[in-house]
């Protein structure tokens, strides 16, 4: 990758993929693609086994999601598939941290984050830690939520309770 490829960065669980990701990933793919020279590059950060444990108020949950192979494949698939509209090159990274390679890496220029309170306090911090580490604050992204049929948002919870679809459809009991 040249030093002039804008990179874009994103993290998630991913499980199951729904259309607010696919807002996210289209939102990655068009930050990466579109702006400046290069063809661009997308990093995308799925959730660890041990690191989902960590980071769900209930740990067995985490025995809900899948298993991270499964869960790689399916994002694989659907990065295949969004990507082939845009220029940029993809890769998924494994989370083991919270701020994961965010924080760390210098070849990131923006982060593509949810609109939901919790993940923009964490790209603040995610920025934070970058500055203290004398790297360039990223770039904050934020696509607007996907809400589902009933003007509620679409979240992964919502679908695996059988709530809705994942493209935000409601479950008719």
């Amino acid at each position: 990758m040249g030093a002039s490829e804008r990179t874009a960065i994103l993290g998630g669980t991913f499980t199951p993929i729904h259309n607010g990701h696919r807002a996210l990933l289209h939102k990655a793919f068009q930050t990466a693609s579109h702006d400046g020279p290069g063809a661009g590059h997308v990093v995308v950060g799925l959730t660890g086994t041990e690191l989902a444990r960590q980071t769900r108020s209930d740990p067995d949950h985490a025995d809900t999601l899948g298993s991270f192979a499964d869960r790689y494949d399916a994002l694989e698939a659907e990065l295949d598939r969004i990507g082939a509209a845009y220029t940029s090159s993809f890769e998924i990274v494994e989370l083991s941290s919270p701020l994961g390679p965010a924080a760390t890496r210098s070849d990131l220029d923006a982060l593509i984050v949810s609109p939901e309170a919790k993940a923009q306090r964490r790209a603040y911090e995610l920025n934070e830690r970058r500055v203290e580490s004398d790297l360039d604050p990223l770039e904050i992204h934020t696509p607007p939520f996907i809400v589902a049929e009933d003007g509620t948002r679409i979240s992964s919870t919502r679908v695996r309770n059988g709530e809705i679809d994942v493209h935000g459809r409601l479950r008719s009991e």
